[in-house]
Order: C-alpha cells, then structure tokens, then sequence
C-alpha cells in the first residue's frame, strides 16, 4: 500500500464530522473525534494519511470522514505547518472551545459547582454564536471589532476560570504569536490581557474598555439614573411631579428638571411610561460629585380645582402647589465605581405644607427637618410614598448605554442636562438654551379685601409682536409650549415660585425676542375670572452692545395698561421702556396707555448656555475688530482674560480674526496676537476643552490659509527664545511658548506648505536656514546653566520632540536627527535628568527612529544617556529609562526597521552589564521587576552567536568575566526558581526559557574554556553553573507531561524538549571534570542531580541516574565510604518526592536496575555494601510515592498516617534522626486533626526520647510553631512533655501522663527547684488519679481487619491489621468509617478466612471482626479489692495479643448442639502493644487452635459465675441494678428452653462419655466444683434478691427459691448448702448467709486454713490438668501462661453470655465463649489448691476501693516455712501476690510499674509501642510454641535512636542490680521491702 501513496497538494488540513474508532484494526490506524483537526500528509484511494492537531498521533482514516478547510503551508516538505486561512479568533475558538468542554465538566461539574458550570455553559454558547458571525463576515468593520473585543474578553475570562494560560493580545484584542514580538512587548500585552481580565463583568462582558480618549471620559463625564418605580399618593386630581438635583449649600438646582404627568390613579398619564418612569440626569462633573449636600427633589403640583372642596360648575384647572420628597444623594455621588454603593433604592416619604407661602422652600425645611412648617401627607391610612431608584454612571453617552443596556432597552431615556456646561465641551455639542427661574413677586391689592391668586403667564414675543410657538419647555420628557403657566399661591401677594423655566428659542429669532411675563388673579370661582392680566414684565433676550442677556438675578419692572394686558399686545407700548429696575431711579409715570407704580416688583434669575451667542465684550470686539480697529490692543489683551467656554464657541473665527490681524498689522500688532495664539492653545491643552484640540487640527489642515504667517511667526518664536535667555521676559509666559509650541510649528509647516504651494517651493533654502537658526536659539537656551530658566528648560525638552513629525514634513531625517542630537546633548550633564528622559522617550516612538541612519546617528548618544543613569546610584529615573530601553528593544526586534546588528552591538557593548546588575539587585516586590527582567532577556534574545562570541571574548579581564557569568548565573537562577512571571503566562515564560538556553549554550563554552583546567578552576563559579542549569531542567514551566496536549503539542512544534539541550549540556560538563574537581561539590551537588534524575522524561533519567553511582565512586575513592552521597541521597529523595510531589512506579523500575548493574561492577563497593544501600534507598521510594500519592482528606487519614509511621521506621532503622523528628511532627499533626489525641501524644513521646534533659541546643523545633521559643533541649522537652500530658488527658489515658508528670514533678524538685511548677504538677497528677477513678471512660473496641485486593496500596495489600475503636464506637459505626475511608471497597460477609483468590482479584474487599485483647497486666490485681475503672483500664490497653472466636458446628446434628459446638479460635500477635503511635498496628502472627465443646463448656461457665457475682456485688451497692440480678438468676435458675445444667449431665457426666473420652475427665470433674460453685453463688444472689426486691416481685422470687432448693438439692452435698458450714470454713465457725456475703464480698486470698485444708477435691484439682491446658479454659490468662507464678494460677474472664444451663438459645455456649475475652472484665485468681467454696469467696470486688494490704506477719503461708522457699525458689503464695500488688497501688508511685519505671524516661513507655521499638515479651496462649510465633523484635531491626536507661524497683534485696522488664512477672518481694524503697526513690 505504501507504493501507492502520494503527497497531497490541495487537502491540507481538515476537520472530523464523524467519529471514526478503529477497533481493532490495527495501530496504523488513526482514532478520530467529532470536531478534531487532521493536518493530512498523503492520499490513497479514499484514504488520507497524517496526524490529529490535538494529539499528534500520525495513522491513516477515511476520506468520508474529513471536511477539508483552507489552508496555507509554510515550509513545504517532511516539517511542513499548515494554518488555516481562516480569521484568527475563529481558529482561536477552534482550538479552544474543545479543551474548554474537557476541562468545563471535570473542574465544575464533577466538583458540584453547578453555578459556575452555568454560567461557562452560557459563556461557550455565546462564543459559539460569535464564532458563526466571525465566519459570515457580513458585520460592518466596526461591529466586528467590537465583536472580537467582546470575544477576546470572554476568552480570557473562560480562560482564567478553567485555569488555562493568559493569552497575549495587542490593544485590538487579537491574539499574538510570541515568535514575531519582542519579549518587552510580551511583557505589556500579558499586563494588558491581565487587567482585560480584571475588567471583565461575571460573565466575561467588558466592563470598561476603550482608548485613553474614552477612559478619560469616564474620569470626568458622570450621570444619576432615576427610576420612579412606585406612586403611592392619593392625590385626588391629576398632577405633575418635577424631579432635579439640588445643591442645599448653594441654595440652587444644577439640574434641568424631569416633568412626568400622573393621572388621578396615579398612573403615568403616557402609557409609553408605564413602569418605566426614568431620567438620565447627566453632564455631571468631578466637582459635582464633591457636592456635600447634593439632594434629589420630588416635587408635586396638583392640576385642578384652586380648593378640591369646593365643587363649581365650569372648573378650571390650576396648577396648584401640594407636597414634596427629598433624598440626599451626596454618598451615593461619592461612592466608588463599579461597586455596589453606586446604586440606592429607597422609599421617600412625601411631605406637605402648613403654609402654601411655604412651598418653594418645602424641601429646605424637609431637609432641615423643620418640623413646623412640613407635615407628613396620608393615603389611605399609610403615608404618602414614593418607591425611586436612583444609580450612579460614568462615561460618555455613548459608553454608558453600551455598558448598561437594560438601563436603556427603551430608547427615549429622557436626559435632563446639567444648568450650564459640563466639565467637558465636546465638538459638536451645540447648545443655545436659556433658562428662567421666576424668583417672587411683590403684588397690592387693588381694592380687594383678599390677597390675589397670583399667576405668572410667560411667552416669548418677537419684535412684530408675535408670540412664539413652542419655545418653552417646562422639564425633560414634558412637551414644548407657547405659553407657561405658573403655580398659583392662593391669597399671597408675596408669592415665592423659585420655578425654572427652559427656552428653546431658534438662533435667528434670538436676537429680535424678548419674554413677557403677564399677571392674573384667579378667583376661587373660574367664571368671575378675569380674561386679562392685571400687569406685565418683559426681559429682551440681546443687549445694545450685541451680547446676550447676562447671567444674574434681575428685578423687573411693573406695568399696568389702561386697558388690558391680553397675549396680542402690542410690543411696541412698552418695548422702549426700561425693563429692570437697577438702571435708573425710580421713574415718573409714564403718561399714555401704560403705566408704571413702583410699588409692585417681579424678580427673575436667568442663565443662558449658549455655544453660538457670547456675553463676552472683549471676544465680541475681536471678532468685529474691523469696526472698531482704534481697539485693536485692548480688544487683545482683553481676549487673554476671555472664558474658555467663550473661546471654544467661536474657535474658528477667532483664529482668522487673529491670522488676519498677523497678515495686515504684524508690525504694531504681531506680538499680542502671538501671545493671543500660546493663550489659546494653550487653553485647549485643558483637559476641560482637549477635546477641541481636533478641532483646532481640523482648521489648521483644511480652514488655515495664512500664507505669509510662518515667517512672523518663526520671528516672534526667536525673539521669545532669545528675551528668555537674557532674561528679558517673564518666566511665566515662556513657560506658555513652550507648552504651545506643537501647534505653533505646526502654524509655522503649514504656513511654509502653503507659501511653496503657491510659489511653486520658493523660498526653500532661505526658510531651512531661519528654521535652523531657531533650533540654534533653542539650544543656546539649553546650555545655560541658571536656576531661574529651568521651567523654560523643561519645558522646551518636554515639548521639543512634539515638533519632530511636522519638521519632518519639510526636512530630511538624518538632517533633522542631527539636530536632535544636537539638541539633547546641549543640556548639561545631570541636569534635568527627568525632561531629559522625557524628550529622549518621545524621540524613540517617533518615527524619525525607524529609519536607520537616524538610529546611527542617535544610539550612541541614546546608550549613553541610558546607561549613566541605569549605572546610577538614584532609582528615581529607571522606570524612564527602562521604558525607553523597552521600546528600543522593541523596535530592533522589528524587520521593517533596516539592519540593527550595530544597533544591538551598542546596547550590548553599553547596557547589558548595567541591566544585568540591575536585575540582580532590585527587589522582586518591584513594580519594575518584571520589566527590567524583560528588557534583559530582550537583549539577550537579540543577540546573535557573533555578539556573544565578541562580548565574552573580549571581555578586560578574567575577573570581569567571572563577575559577569555570575551574575548572569544568578539572574537565570532567581527567574526561573522565584517565578518572575505568574505561572499562566506561559508565552512569556517559553520565550524567557528559550533565551536561557540559547544563552547557557555560549556561557557553558566560556566557562569549559577559560575556568575549568589547573589554577583557572573556579569551584564557586562552577556550583552556580550546574545550580541554575538543573533548576532550569526542573522548573514547572518545562514539565511537558503536566500540560495539556494542545499547549504540549505547541510547546514541542515552536521550542521542542528544552529540559533534553540543558541536561545534556549538564552531564557533559560534569562528565569533563577530573575526579578530584567532582569530589569539590561533595555532598552537595547530590540534591540538585537528584532533582533533576526525577524529572518524567526517559532520556533524562537513564542519563542522570549513573551520576549517582559516580558520586559514590568519587567519594569512596577520596574516604574510603560513601557516607555522605547516602545520606544526601536519603534527604534529598524524601524532601523531593514526598514535599515536591516528583518521581513515580517508572523512576523506580530504572533506578535499581541501573544503580545495582553498575554496583556490581565494582567490587570494592560491593563489598563497602553499594548494593544493599540501593536496595535500602529503592525501598524508601517505594514508601515515599506509597505516601505521596495519597490524596488529602480525612477520608485518606488512614493511608497516610500507615505510610508515615513506615517512612518513620525506616529513617529510625537508619539512623536519620532529623527525618525521624520530621515525620513525628507530621503523624502527630495528622493524628490531632483526627482527634486522635492518646496516639499524638505517643508520637510526640518518641521524639523526647531523643531529648535530655540538658542545655544543649535545639536542632529542630518539628512543625509546632509553639516549640520555637525553645531554646535549648530542656526548654523543648518540658514543652513537649506538657502537651503530651494534655493529649493523653483528652484521649483518657491518665495512666500514661502521670509518670510524665512524675518526671516533670522531679524536675521541678531536683533540677530546678521550680516549686510553683511543681505545685501545679502535682495538682495535675491528683486531678488525672480523679479521673481515673471517678470519669466516665468509654469501653475500647479492637477490630481486625483484612484488606484483600490488587487496588489497595501495597502497604495494605493483602494484610492483616487490629484496629481500636473510638470510645463507644461500635461495629457498624466501625465498619462505616472505614467505607468512607475506602468507598470503593467492599466487605466480605462471612468470618471464615478468605481464599487465595482474594488476594489476587482485582478489586478492594475488606474483612471485619470483631477480636478481643488478652491482657497480661491484670495478674498484678489478684487478691486485691480494685476499683473496675482501673482494671478496665489494664484488660483493654498496653496489649499485643488478641483473640477472635469463632464458633464451628461438628458431628451429626442428632447429637445434639452441646455434643457439636466447636470453638476456632485465632491468637493474633500485633507489632506493637496498642494503644500507640497508631490506632492499628499490623498483624505479625497469628495462631489458630479448636477448643472442644467440653472445654466451651468449662469456659461458659467460668463466665457465668464470674457475671452473677459481679451482679450481686452491683446491686448490693446500688439496689436500681436489681433487675440485671433477677434476669441472670431467673435464666440460670428456671431454665425452660434448653434444660439448663441437665444438659452438661446428660452429655458430659455419663460413664459412656467418660469411656470415649477419658481426657476429659479431670475436666469433667472441674465442671462439677464451678457447679457447685454456681449453686453458692445463686443462693447468695438470691439472699441479695430477697432483701432488695419490692413486694411486686414476691412471687417472682417465691418462684426462684424453689426453682434454688431443687437445683441445690441436686447438686450441692449437704455440707455445702447455703447457711451451713462448708469444710473449708468450719474452723473459723459456723457460715450464714450474711458471713457468706462478707466473704464474697472480701478482696484478698483465702485463709491459709482454706489452703491448707482444703477439701479433697480441690486439692485433687493441682494434679488434674497440666498447667498449659488448665489456663486455656481461662481465655484472660492466655499471656500470662509463660510465667511460673502464672502456671499455677489462672483467671476467669468474666462475660456476658448465657450459662450452659441458661434459658438461653441454642447459641448459648457460642456467645459465652465468644465473650469471654471482654476486655475490662474482672478475673477471678485462685490458687490451684483452693476448694470450691474458698473460691466463691476469693472474689475481687471491682467497684470497692482498694483494702489495705494484711501485714506479712500475720500470714500462715508467710511465717511458714514452705511459704519461704516458695518466695525464694518457686511461685509465691496467693498472699504474697496480693500482698505486692496491693502494696503497687497503696503507694501512688508503684502504679507507674504497669507502664514504665518509676523514675525512668520515657524510653521505656516507647519500648513497649510502635515497630521501632521492641515490646515486652507476653505470656503466649496454650497450646502455641514461643518458637512458633515471631516477635516484634525479629519482625523490624532494634531502635537505633539513643535511649535513656530504665529503673525499676527491684523486687529483692540482692546484688544483682540488672533492670528488669515492667512487664515480666518476677516473684515478689515482702512488703515493707518494696514500700521503703518505693518511698526511698520518690
């Protein structure tokens, strides 16, 4: 097939449309997506041939299967790329869009974020709907772009939220390929992009986005939106609400007012405005929003009736004053932008009025709170209210509709303008209003007996008297009127409107208009209304001298006619009489149809905002100075003091006013209109009117025509130059020249271009001439060095380069660049450092930069400058100079600029050295950081292999040199270690990484050549080498196998795999050093090739890993070991795998098999043992990835804490001691998260094990930040010790703290003589021997538990472990956490042993059982009265040993299920005792042995005569346990199910039994005696019954006596009965039920008469079962079988089963045997000669405090002979036992004895806990050989760490002073022998 394939010349690049999976076809074939792009390579018949973009993976699919695309090819052949032809962000959404749907699911919808999951999936939809109108291309090139900003805007969104990298885009939005722009350019797009995505809304909307022009805008350009959303006033009539802004300081409105028309219903009477009543209150400034006390008012005027009481018959509608709402706004105008105070929703209460005089004022006394002049207005019983939103916008118009479109869905927003002009005149933005505030009125009477109901009629009157249509406005949203109707104030002559009144009055009607203002009386009545006024005012629009009216408060006077006063009135009756009465005196009446009387007055305030009519007299006088030419000087000088609203009104004539002037009087004239010019220019640079500035540009190119104006005005520049450089002028006015001088140049080019345009370029020569003597002026300027001209200077150099683009429009650029040169280098030195900068700044972004002679002329005298203040002490100036660097670099990396090769030989030569040390020495926190680092790796990336050659080579001197490939050395170092960048500006940090290589190639060669061989060595210089190579290789950014495919796959297409150029470059250099220079950077160099060797790359770690076997050699050959490289190795591989997260399963495969094949190679170091150090070290990988690759979480709590308690066994079986104190502190942490108090606790103890108690220094403190105030070992103990103390208080083990405190307590006594401390230890030993007696501790629980399965990890894989229980934590409650610490596992049902085939499945299976503790320190209680709690304690903690029970069914069910009942029982043996430094502890051993149906017959009713007696004992104590007493004696006593005690005779007591099994019978017979003993015990648990039971339960009890006298008739012989003496008490009298209480009751031995005369039987009993087989009918003694006391006593474990002879079920013997490893059950001890009746009454009572010991002399046993060999040579009496028990827990220090020495460390309570620590030997069960079972101590190596001698207290006077185990039984000494020296130590 291959011979047939072509290449393809069209089908290039294609997209799936199907899935295409080639299941089993074969690898050649290539797996396809829907969506997935293919760059094909080759065609066959119907088949394509080449790779998916997404994967790389090459492979051949089907032709049906692509959609091809455009494309073009680049670099035709075997390395060809492809791109489509599409437009950039709709490749861009191509490739991205998919990625996003990947990452989409898994980061939101997996985690249950679904809010976010909703608003990407909306994101996606819409950038899918963008992309289709990318691709249709039928938007308008403006829609477009803004299109594609609002794309790139939601991808950097999505982007940022999916955590995928910032993509660099230039200003438009397009994204950018980081191979065609300079990394300084980079650097600011990435800034860019940055902020792009700080303005984004929610969903990734652009919030603020724009030119500078339009920002700007939004600085300065602020709006109030109003909303009315509610009207709740029952006004009765129609009405008019007016809303404005007012200023309560001022006393004034600054707004125009919104006008809205509300019916009688209260509804908008346009229904256009139902729930949609809003204004745009705009035009707002920045002094505006200072505003203190800004209010909005909402004022209410009622349109009806002039009494709504009184009822007329022709009513007319009167608009009628009725109450008002205020809301102070001057928060809100003050609030931030873009938070969420710039928006306010209130309710407005609407107030009315005492006093309707009072209404103009109203929202003045409302805001005063004038209590006496308002009052709240009542609807419907609630008060009158209006529901307002009011927002806060910024911007223009235009920007403020597009960011806020629900704002504006209705297009007819009405906007109210702000009263005058804005902060900002735009061009275009005419205006021509004038609005009206009719103030008061004064009125008389007239003969009325009332004051008039006074109404004002306004209208505008022209010159023929005819009255305007339409030229008033009352407010925004109300229509235009010709007449104006006020409020009327009923019965006021005085009334106060203070109403505003708008005009609109057309420009050519202004000038011949005036306003009459005409006056009625209305009555109440409307029919005896008069139909004329009763007087007029009237105002003329224009003054005399052409000006408009002007802006002031104007009182008018007062008109009467003879006749009436009607609108057609005649103007001419009174337009030539005076109209305001400040213009004369008072004057006399007026003879003819009009009058005058001074007595009445109406006052007006007026302001006129008008961009075509002027109030100016000076502006107006230039304009017409033709007319007035005798005027001319003072005209101009007056225009100097004109407004800039005025100017920018008529900005285009004023300049030809002014040119013309130049042109026709510039002898007398020509410096005042040049001043005239630098004015107004220089008002334009304002940035109230810098908007005009295109207007002044516009006229200059197309309306300037001053042909001849260039040379006055290059004449008058020179003599401004020249009068500051004598100092002739003030300073202020140059200053002016200056700042004009763009726009005086462009005068002056524009003048010369139109002067050769129509001369046809005459002149030429002589105006270059005059121009360069200009620039000559500008420099003499320059080079003076006084004080006094340094604004003039700076200003000449901050505006200077403003002047290049229009010079160049008439002259060469090298001409003029020498100029420049010229120019800069004229100032002097360190003077004007800042300008300077400044001007050099503006020059490089010229143009006149680009072309390459002028950077020939300007770069040395550029790089100069540069580097002067670059090497510079001041930091004042770097971020200038850095700028300009910046752009330079930007510049030469363009390839439309020319050659640059001499241009990057001068940066280099004069700036890399300087940069270099700059970057080394500022501070990463700097804002300039990132650009210093750009600009550095910018000249680097511009520097070819002939500049690196030239630099390095001829550098003055090798120390330079050093100096130099240093610093570098450490800049790359910091930039790739610290993150110069943040990490998802990948572009950025691939161009910077792809520099560094580039670079380190030429440094590693000038390194190898000129440090490397003899003297030239440079060993420092060398260590940074390979510390920044190697942290280069494993940075984050390079580790392609963290990427995503797309960003790999780019990553490898653009630079390819820069870890494999460095890491070569690395071994190769390390390789070419001789032996003595590598073992220089022993053992440091360790980490570092550690590091690197555990990178993901193949090729890397196969060539790193023997670097590893060199450094043995190396060292091996110097030392003779390799001590240090292991131990190095050890550190380093735990700091980098477990802390960085590196290394994995790949890196161990290949580290053994290499290190160990090169160890055998070697047989001097195998012999030094390399090859067990190699399997030593990949064993601690193994442990370390088993810990590192467990996730965070308590659900992984216990994984975690397995794996760091083995990473602690094997640095404590290597003797790392600072990594064993490491760990402590991380299981510890663990273990308090969890509340695992006891075992953090534990764990910290093996840390003090190390401690002494000295002064010496700390070496670590662990991760407590509580222990770093320690300063020495002491200091840290002593802390430790007291929060271990705290911790085993909160786990309840008291009896593990106080021998802590007892050491701390000696401390304090002996060392330190701390007595206040030690008063408070020994408050705290009292309170834990409090709690042990007295709180409340829950029963622990021990489970085993089996992991089975291949998904476990390997440290529980196929395991056995015992787990303890939390208090009061039950099997389901255990069973749940531990599925949620594995929820994929399940548990296995059954409690058989699982099969082989568990072990190898794939899955997770877990078994459950629960196990009981055999304890082996309840021994020391025998014969003692000990409180439960205590015993409790020791039967369930410090054990090793556990028991599990399983009941197993064998024989013919006919037999019967006594016959049939086996017991498996399974002895497991634990690492280490538990509790400890983990709640489980690995399984070890474990044995199983068959406990036949008699001998569970034995052990069943051990229990139940252990549990009635320990029921009778309770309810004697507390009689409300009297109902469990009644239950267990009923059960045994009347057992009607299974036969109770018959069926032992039945099946045990037979003689054909006893033929079968003739080993059975000395058990046979001890059953028998517990019968007996049984029968005692009933009757005594009846006699208890008796005396506590209430009358109810007589007949119940009547019943039990019976059910008792024939159970005791049958099996108690009638010396034995109850009430009688037995024999082994009839020599200490007769025995009464009482006396057999009291005997029960009686902690301590029998008598030695019971001893020694025992009866028959029980002395039998010593010779009836070897001492193992006795001790297994007692589970509790199992331990203790290896010890010689304990081999001839044994202990019954009390338990909750039934009796064999119970009513119970037939599982009865099952449960019995099942319980009886109870843990905390009180044995019963006796001695193997004590008769059944001396054993009832040998009980321990387990609540009664303890007995004081009997004194050893009253003892038969002691006195006698026989009891004194035992002491020496065999086991001890039972008295002497007690005696030394009793003796332990009489005096408060032998209690410790039970868990460590009195006076010993801590070591000893370690040595008993944790696998590092070998425990005690325990007594083993019966039947299992010690050979048999492993220890501990075989299982793991013996602790290395040092250990503190233990004491004891020794058990006998001898010489032998070996200490002894705590824990190993010894025969006990007298007790005054142990009590002196118990208190001797103490």
């Amino acid at each position: 097939m291959s011979d047939v394939w072509r290449p393809t010349t069209q089908a290039k690049l294609g997209v799936a449309i199907y899935n295409y999976d080639p299941v089993g076809k074969g690898p050649e074939f290539l797996k396809l997506d829907l969506g997935d792009q293919v760059q094909i390579q080759e065609q066959c018949a119907g088949w394509y041939r080449g790779f998916a973009l997404k994967t790389r993976q090459k492979g051949i699919f089907p032709a049906s299967f692509i959609h091809l695309k455009e494309a073009t090819v680049k670099n035709p052949g075997p390395n060809e790329v492809v791109e489509g032809t599409e437009d950039l962000l709709a490749q861009e959404l191509t490739q991205l869009l998919p990625e996003w749907g990947e990452l989409w699911q898994k980061r939101y919808f997996m985690e249950d974020r679904y809010g976010m999951f909703v608003t990407i999936r909306k994101v996606i939809t819409e950038l899918i709907d963008i992309r289709k109108q990318v691709l249709a291309s039928t938007l308008p090139l403006d829609d477009m772009k803004k299109l594609k900003l609002k794309a790139s805007g939601k991808i950097d969104w999505g982007n940022k939220h999916m955590g995928l990298d910032l993509v660099p885009r230039n200003e438009d939005g397009q994204s950018v390929d980081e191979a065609d722009v300079s990394i300084v350019a980079l650097h600011k797009m990435h800034l860019r992009s940055t902020q792009r995505q700080i303005d984004t809304s929610e969903r990734g909307t652009v919030i603020r986005r724009g030119k500078f022009s339009q920002n700007r805008l939004s600085e300065l350009l602020h709006h109030v939106h109003f909303c009315m959303q509610a009207f709740i006033c029952n006004v009765g009539e129609e009405s008019e609400m007016q809303v404005a802004l007012y200023d309560n300081q001022e006393g004034r409105y600054f707004s125009e007012r919104f006008v809205e028309k509300i019916n009688r219903h209260g509804m908008p009477t346009n229904l256009n405005h139902l729930n949609n009543i809003c204004c745009l209150f705009t035009d707002l400034g920045n002094s505006d929003l200072k505003r203190e006390e800004a209010y909005l008012v909402c004022k209410i005027i009622r349109i009806g009736r002039m009494i709504p009481t009184v009822h007329v018959k022709d009513p007319k509608e009167y608009r009628r004053p009725y109450g008002c709402a205020v809301l102070n706004i001057a928060q809100l105008l003050k609030s931030s932008r873009d938070t969420a105070e710039d928006t306010k929703e209130c309710q407005l209460d609407i107030y009315g009025f005492e006093n309707e005089g009072d209404f103009a004022e109203l929202h003045t006394h409302i805001i005063k709170k004038n209590n006496s002049k308002i009052k709240p207005l009542q609807t419907d019983r609630m008060s009158a209210k209006i529901h307002v939103s009011v927002r806060l916008l910024h911007g223009s118009m235009a920007q403020v509709k597009e960011e806020n479109p629900l704002l504006f869905r209705s297009s007819d927003v009405p906007v109210a303008r702000k009263l005058g002009f804005p902060d900002v005149i735009m061009p275009g933005d005419h205006r021509n209003d004038l609005y009206i505030t009719l103030v008061s009125g004064d009125f008389q009477r007239d003969g009325k007996k009332a004051h008039k109901n006074v109404e004002v009629e306004v209208c505008v009157v022209s010159e023929n008297g005819r009255v305007l249509d339409n030229a008033i406005v009352s407010g925004v949203s109300s229509e235009k009127m010709t007449l104006y109707r006020g409020v009327v104030l009923y019965h006021l002559n005085t009334p106060v409107w203070e109403d505003v009144i708008k005009f609109d009055i057309p420009f050519d009607q202004f000038y011949t208009s005036h306003l009459r203002f005409t006056f009625y009386h209305r009555p109440k009545d409307p029919s005896k209304s008069l139909k004329h006024g009763f007087s007029l005012a009237y105002v003329p629009l224009m003054q005399e001298d052409g000006t408009t009216l002007r802006d002031s408060t104007h009182k008018l006077f007062m008109y009467k006619c003879e006749g009436s006063v009607h609108k057609n009135l005649d103007p001419n009756i009174y337009i030539k009489l005076p109209w305001q009465q400040s213009e004369f005196l008072p004057p006399l009446p007026i003879k003819g149809s009009i009058s005058y009387t001074g007595r009445e007055s109406f006052e007006i305030r007026t302001l006129v905002c008008s961009t075509k009519l002027t109030q100016n007299v000076d502006l107006l006088g230039l304009l017409k100075w033709r007319q007035q030419p005798d005027r001319l000087e003072e005209n101009l000088k007056g225009l100097m003091r004109v407004s800039g609203e005025e100017i920018v009104k008529f900005l285009r004539d004023t300049f030809d006013a002014l040119f013309a002037i130049l042109d026709e009087d510039a002898d007398r004239s020509g410096k005042l209109v040049f001043q005239c010019l630098v004015f107004i220019i220089r008002l334009l640079g304002d940035r109230k009117f810098e908007h005009f500035r295109s207007v002044l540009d516009a006229y200059i190119q197309t309306h300037f025509s001053g042909a001849m104006a260039h040379k006055k005005l290059i004449e008058q520049l020179k003599c401004c130059l020249e009068e500051a450089r004598v100092q002739t002028s003030t300073e202020h006015n140059n200053v002016r020249v200056m700042q004009a001088l763009q726009y005086i140049f462009k005068f002056i080019i524009k003048s010369r271009l139109l002067f050769a345009r129509a001369t046809r370029g005459k002149g030429a020569q002589p105006f270059k001439e005059s121009l360069c003597e200009l620039f000559d002026s500008f420099n003499h300027l320059m080079e003076v060095k006084d004080e006094s001209l340094l604004a003039i200077q700076a200003a000449g150099l901050q505006h200077f380069s403003a002047i290049i683009q229009e010079v160049l429009k008439i002259m060469e650029p090298d001409e003029f660049a020498v100029i420049i040169k010229q120019f800069i280098d004229s100032v002097p030195k360190n003077r004007l450092v800042r300008f300077k900068l400044l001007c050099l700044g503006h020059i490089v972004n010229n143009d006149i930069f680009r072309h390459e002679e002028c950077r020939h002329i300007l770069m040395p005298m550029l790089g100069l400058q540069l580097a002067s203040h670059v090497k510079g002490q001041s930091e004042d100036q770097l971020p200038k100079c850095f700028e300009i660097l910046g752009e330079v670099l930007i510049l030469l990396q363009r390839r439309d600029v020319g050659k640059t090769f001499e241009n990057i030989t001068e940066i280099v030569n004069l700036l890399l050295i300087a940069v270099l040390n700059r970057v080394t020495t500022i501070e990463k926190t700097s804002t300039l950081w990132g650009h210093v680092v750009a600009c550095f790796v910018a000249i680097l990336s511009l520097m070819s292999e002939k500049h690196f050659h030239s630099f390095l080579r001829n550098f003055p001197s090798k120390d330079g040199l050093v100096e130099f490939l240093r610093g570098c050395f450490e800049a790359f170092y910091a930039l790739v270690t610290t993150g110069s960048f943040p990490s998802d500006w990948s572009a950025m940090i691939s161009v910077l990484n792809n520099t560094i290589t580039i670079s380190m190639k030429f440094f590693s060669e000038s390194l190898q050549t000129q440090f490397q061989r003899g003297q030239n060595f440079n060993e420092s210089l060398w260590k940074l080498y390979f510390d920044v190579c190697i942290a280069f290789v494993t940075q984050g950014a390079l580790q392609l196998e963290t990427f995503t495919a797309s960003k790999r796959n780019k990553q490898m297409a653009v630079y390819g795999d820069l870890r494999l150029h460095i890491s070569q470059r690395v071994l190769s250099m390390w390789n070419s050093l001789a032996t003595e220079q590598k073992q220089l950077f022993l053992p440091w160099i360790v980490g570092p090739f550690m590091d690197m060797s555990l990178i993901r790359e193949h090729e890397i770690r196969c060539g790193t890993i023997p670097v590893f076997y060199d450094l043995m050699v190396c060292e091996f050959v110097q030392t003779g070991d390799y001590r240090q490289v292991s131990a190095e190795c050890i550190d380093k591989l735990d700091v980098h795998v477990s802390g960085a997260g590196k290394g994995d399963d790949a890196y161990m495969d290949l580290l053994y098999p290499i290190l160990s094949g090169l160890c055998n190679k070697n047989r001097e170091l195998m012999q030094a043992g390399a090859l067990e150090f190699v399997e030593n070290l990949t064993q601690l990988l193994g442990r370390l990835l088993d810990f590192r690759n467990l996730q965070d979480g308590d659900e992984y709590s216990i994984s975690r804490m397995q794996t760091i308690f083995n990473l602690l066994q094997y640095y404590q079986e290597t003797e790392r001691e600072e990594m064993v104190i490491r760990y402590i502190y991380k299981l510890s942490s663990l273990h308090l998260q969890a509340q695992n108090y006891s075992e953090a606790a534990f764990s910290l103890l093996l840390h003090t094990s190390i401690l002494k108690w000295e002064d010496l220094p700390v070496s670590a403190h662990g991760e407590f930040p509580s222990y770093a105030k320690a300063r020495s070992e002491y200091e840290l103990k002593e802390l430790i010790f007291k929060d271990i103390i705290e911790y085993f208080d909160k786990g309840k083990l008291w009896e593990c703290a106080i021998p802590l405190c007892k050491e701390l307590a000696l401390q304090c006594e002996m060392i330190t003589f701390d007595y206040e401390q030690l008063s408070g230890i020994h408050k705290t030993i009292s309170k834990l021997y409090h709690d042990i007696m007295h709180s409340v501790r829950g029963k622990a629980e021990y489970y085993r538990v089996g992991f089975y399965g291949t998904l476990f990890p390997p440290f529980l894989r196929n395991k056995q472990f015992i787990f303890r229980g939390k208090d009061f934590e039950r099997l389901g409650e255990f069973n749940q956490m531990l599925l949620s610490h594995f929820p994929k596992a399940q548990l296995i049902t059954f409690n058989t042993p699982p099969g082989e085939e568990y072990n190898t499945i794939e899955g997770m299976h877990m078994q459950v059982s629960k196990v009981e503790p055999i304890a082996d320190d309840v021994d020391k209680f025998a014969g003692m009265s000990v409180a439960s709690s205590i015993i409790d304690y020791y039967a369930a903690n410090n054990i090793s040993h556990f028991v599990l029970n399983r009941p197993v069914r064998r024989g013919p069910k006919s037999a019967g299920e006594f016959a049939t009942m086996w017991v498996e029982r399974t002895v497991y043996m634990t690492a280490s005792r538990l509790p400890g430094m983990l709640r489980w502890c690995e399984v070890v051993d474990e044995k199983r042995l068959e406990i036949s149906p008699i001998e569970n017959a034995l052990e069943t009713m051990v229990s139940k005569n252990k549990e009635l007696r320990a029921l009778s004992l309770r309810a004697q104590k507390n009689p409300a346990q009297l109902n469990p007493l009644s239950m267990a004696l009923n059960g045994v006593l009347d057992a009607a199910v299974q036969g109770g005690l018959a069926n032992y005779e039945n099946l045990f007591f037979t003689e054909e039994y006893a033929r079968e099994h003739p080993e059975h019978i000395l058990i046979i017979d001890e059953i028998k005696d517990l019968i007996k003993e049984q029968v005692i015990i009933l009757g005594e648990g009846l006699d208890v019954h008796q005396k506590l039971a209430p009358e109810a339960l007589s007949q119940f009890h009547k019943r039990m006596e019976e059910c008792y006298e024939q159970m005791r008739s049958k099996y108690l012989p009638q010396a034995e009965r109850r009430g009688q003496p037995t024999s082994a008490s009839s020599s200490s009298g007769s025995r009464t039920p009482e006396r057999s209480r009291a005997t029960m009751s009686i902690a301590g031995t029998p008598t030695s008469q019971s001893i020694t005369s025992g009866s028959p039987s029980s002395r039998r009993s010593m010779h009836r079962l070897p001492p193992d087989r006795y001790s297994t009918v007692d589970p509790a003694s199992m331990v203790a079988s290896t010890s010689p006391l304990s081999a001839r006593r044994f202990t019954r474990s009390a338990g909750s089963g039934h009796a064999a002879g119970s009513g119970g079920d037939r599982a009865a013997a099952s449960s019995a045997s099942q319980a009886g490893y109870a843990p905390g059950a009180t044995g019963v001890t006796r001695s193997s000669t004590m008769s059944s009746a001396s054993r009832a009454s040998a009980h321990i009572d387990p609540d009664k405090p303890p007995p004081k010991p009997p004194a050893p002399s009253s003892s038969a046993s002691i006195n006698s002979g026989s009891s004194g060999s035992a002491a020496s040579s065999g086991p001890p009496s039972r008295q002497s036992v007690g005696s030394v028990s009793a003796s332990a827990f009489a005096n408060p220090s032998g209690l410790s004895t039970s868990i460590g020495s009195v006076n010993s460390d801590t070591g000893s309570m370690l040595s008993e806990r944790g696998t590092m620590f070998s425990p005690s030997s325990g007594r083993l069960p019966p039947g299992i050989d010690s050979s048999s079972i492993t220890s501990p101590d075989s299982a793991v190596s013996p602790p290395v760490l040092p250990k503190k001698q233990r004491k004891s207290v020794s058990s006998s006077s001898t010489n032998n002073e070996k200490a002894a185990d705590p824990r190993e039984e010894a025969p006990p000494a007298p007790l005054q022998t142990i009590v002196s020296q118990t208190s001797s130590e103490v």
